[in-house]
């Protein structure tokens, strides 16, 4: 998967050249990385993980999980499995089964469907129950649409809660990071051509 995960990276950055230095860390990653590492969870120099936002179009509104491991909201997402053919594979794998959720539509942001709508690279810190060591996630976080909010069916031994949030919500609840002004470009889009 290391070879398809640069091609996506490359790709990507075609999408957002001006995200160059923000992916180094990334790209050097995967060039001084043995394929199997890549998406090994106990590499703690880091690995590769996929997720995804959810948005419902009828009510606007994107679903959010209470992680009781990072005890706070967040949105769905996990590790790459080596069973996974594809990143946007696992992302949507990640979400299905913590969610429940099916018929998801992808937001593709390229040619390739591949290339994520964002790529974030974050500090895990040590999880004390599964005793993980701090480390990095290269998260490849894609945009999924669902057309009204459906029944949700959470993993209840990773996650408490859900709720659906609107876009402020949203940002209250996980900052102001980059992603959020991506998803809202692309919503208001979404939106002009109804």
């Amino acid at each position: 998967m290391k070879n398809e995960t640069l091609e996506i990276l490359n790709q990507y950055l075609e999408v957002f050249p001006e995200e160059t230095e923000r992916q180094a860390k990334l790209k050097n990653y995967l060039e001084t990385h043995h394929y199997k590492e890549v998406i090994d969870w106990n590499n703690f120099d880091g690995h590769v993980v996929a997720s995804g936002f959810v948005y419902s179009k009828k009510e606007n509104k994107f679903l959010v999980l209470y992680h009781k491991d990072m005890k706070r909201f967040l949105y769905p997402g996990g590790h790459v499995d080596s069973t996974d053919a594809t990143i946007l594979e696992a992302a949507r794998r990640e979400v299905e089964e913590e969610t429940g959720l099916s018929k998801l539509q992808e937001v593709n942001i390229s040619s390739n469907p591949f290339v994520p709508l964002d790529i974030d690279t974050h500090l895990i810190p040590y999880n004390e129950r599964l005793r993980l060591k701090e480390h990095l996630h290269f998260d490849f976080r894609y945009l999924f649409l669902v057309e009204e909010i459906p029944n949700i069916l959470i993993d209840s031994k990773e996650c408490s809660e859900y709720q659906w949030v609107t876009m402020k919500e949203l940002k209250e609840k996980l900052g102001n990071q980059l992603v959020l002004e991506k998803i809202n470009q692309f919503i208001q889009n979404l939106q002009e051509e109804k």
